[in-house]
C-alpha cells in the first residue's frame, strides 16, 4: 500500500484502506476526519476498559500514538523514513 494517499484520492480515503493497525483495529478505532489539518477517530468505551468499567489508561495512548503516527506518515510524505527509538542500544 503507498505510503502517503495518491493524488486523486482523499487523505480519509487512505487512511481508512490503509488502517491503523492490528492493535487498533482491535480496539474498535475508526477515523472520522483526516488531513494535514486535522485527524479525528472513535474508539468504544466497551472492550477497552479497567476492571471497575472505566476507558483503560492504555486505551488514551494506543488512540494517541496511532493517530500520531497515521499524520506523521501523511506530513512527512513518500520515500522518507519515520521511526523512533524507543530503547537503549
Amino acid at each position: 500500500m503507498a505510503e502517503t494517499p495518491p493524488e486523486n484520492s482523499s487523505a480519509l480515503d487512505w487512511a481508512t484502506q490503509r488502517g491503523m493497525g492490528a492493535l487498533a483495529e482491535k480496539m474498535g478505532m475508526e477515523f472520522l476526519e483526516f488531513s494535514l489539518e486535522r485527524c479525528v477517530a472513535t474508539m468504544p468505551v466497551e472492550g477497552n476498559t479497567q476492571p471497575v468499567g472505566l476507558l483503560h489508561g492504555g486505551a488514551y495512548v494506543v488512540l494517541g500514538e496511532s493517530l500520531g503516527s497515521m499524520a506523521a506518515n501523511l506530513h512527512a510524505g513518500p520515500g522518507r523514513l519515520r521511526h523512533a527509538r524507543r530503547l537503549r542500544p
